[in-house]
């Protein structure tokens, strides 16, 4: 009878040894993988800008997430049950404030108690400009901000014609002094107001914004109702709050980004330094090519639908002629579509732009009878795709709008 005996191939063997050491290596490779995205802080970033900004912080260590993604506006947000979980479970909150999505104040603060919260409109080293009053900016001397003698401590923008008007968040109470709030009677009530804000605080200031216009003016007192409920919460209620569209303000948010997870996060603090030095890096870059962008138009008028741009605006030297609407809330009154209309044809406005967030039939509206040419601008970046790359894209793809509707190749 015969008999088998099994001899082994030691060189399959050490083949299948190969292959196992290497599966084996692999389920290492994802388990620490795994374990680094695990141990990453949860970040919950509200609009696409600032999870763009926040995901350039994060590079290599994990995701943040947002609330207030694809189409939908800030103002006026609604909260959805799988957004409030996302609140729940978050280590780090970053946010504009109450000025720009005042809907979500309360939810942050309730389910988010535990987490770290950071309001950018409050954090030192951000540039601030107020709200422009009015749907004719032109009518306003850009060079009356320069009454904020206080804000010499921004050396580096001493060197940009007009900028030494960027406000410190410190030194807001200098703001009663905007000479050019007093030089129209039709303001004289909401420059009262301003006032009161600086002296007697957010709740005066709240009670004042809705009653401080009489029906005489009907029109502005429709604007500055919405104004009063985007931003009638606190002292920064007169501010612009679309601060990340200065791009020394994206990169002040960087700052502050990688300064808050280096302290939740030690480990990667390091990390969290290096990609906000590198983002620095790359919007400076950018801002040269985006001046350029800008030369060929420059001088050109122009119409925005609400005021979002005026940190975009200010910092290119580029400023609009007006805004349809103060808030994109509340509907413009005929008068105020009356005034812009008359204001298009007295400045041969080149373009009226309108948002994608928002219906563009009033824009259609407002472009009756004249010559001027629609283009689009959308401050948050609504088309594109989210990630590290959404931040500079949005600011390019503003002057890229600008330059083609202002040089009529739209």
């Amino acid at each position: 009878m015969a008999s088998f005996i099994m001899i082994s191939n030691p060189v399959r063997n050490s083949k299948r040894l190969l292959a196992q050491t290497a599966i084996a290596g692999s389920f290492a490779l994802a388990a620490t993988t795994m374990s680094a995205h695990a141990e990453a802080p949860n970040v919950v970033t509200t609009i696409k800008p600032l999870h763009s900004i926040a995901s350039a912080v994060m590079e290599g260590v994990g995701k943040p997430h947002i609330i207030i993604d694809g189409a939908a506006s800030p103002h006026g947000f609604a909260l959805k049950p799988s957004q409030a979980f996302l609140l729940q479970g978050a280590d780090v909150v970053f946010w504009i404030g109450p000025s720009l999505s005042a809907s979500l104040a309360k939810p942050i603060s309730a389910m988010a108690a535990d987490a770290t919260t950071v309001e950018l409109m409050d954090v030192a080293n951000m540039d601030h400009l107020p709200y422009r009053e009015g749907a004719n900016f032109d009518s306003h001397d850009h060079g009356d901000h320069e009454d904020h003698a206080s804000h010499e401590d921004h050396a580096d923008h001493e060197e940009h014609d007009g900028h030494d008007e960027h406000a410190d968040h410190e030194d807001h109470g200098d703001h009663s002094e905007h000479a050019d709030h007093k030089d129209h009677d039709e303001h004289e009530e909401h420059a009262e107001e301003h006032d009161e804000h600086e002296h007697e605080g957010a709740e005066k200031e709240h009670a004042h914004s809705e009653h401080a216009h009489d029906s005489e003016h009907e029109h502005e007192k429709h604007a500055d109702a919405g104004h009063a409920d985007e931003h009638g919460h606190d002292h920064e209620g007169a501010m612009d709050p679309h601060i990340w569209l200065n791009p020394d303000n994206g990169i002040a948010i960087a700052a502050v980004m990688a300064e808050t997870l280096a302290k939740t996060d030690p480990d990667n603090a390091e990390i969290y330094k290096k990609n906000a030095t590198a983002f620095a890096e790359r919007i400076e870059t950018l801002e040269t090519k985006i001046a350029e962008t800008l030369k060929p138009v420059e001088g050109k008028k122009f119409v925005v639908f609400h005021d979002a741009y005026h940190h975009f605006e200010h910092h290119f030297d580029f400023e609009a002629s007006g805004a349809i609407t103060i808030s994109p809330e509340t509907v413009a009154s005929a008068s105020r579509v009356a005034e812009i209309q008359d204001q298009i044809k007295d400045l041969s406005v080149t373009c009226v732009f309108q948002e994608p967030q928002f219906d563009a039939k009033l824009v259609d509206v407002v472009l009756e009878g004249s010559d001027a040419r629609k283009g689009t601008l959308d401050p948050l970046g609504t088309e594109l795709d989210n990630g590290a790359d959404l931040y500079p894209e949005l600011l390019s793809s503003l002057s890229a709008s600008l330059n083609s509707c202002l040089s009529g190749q739209s």
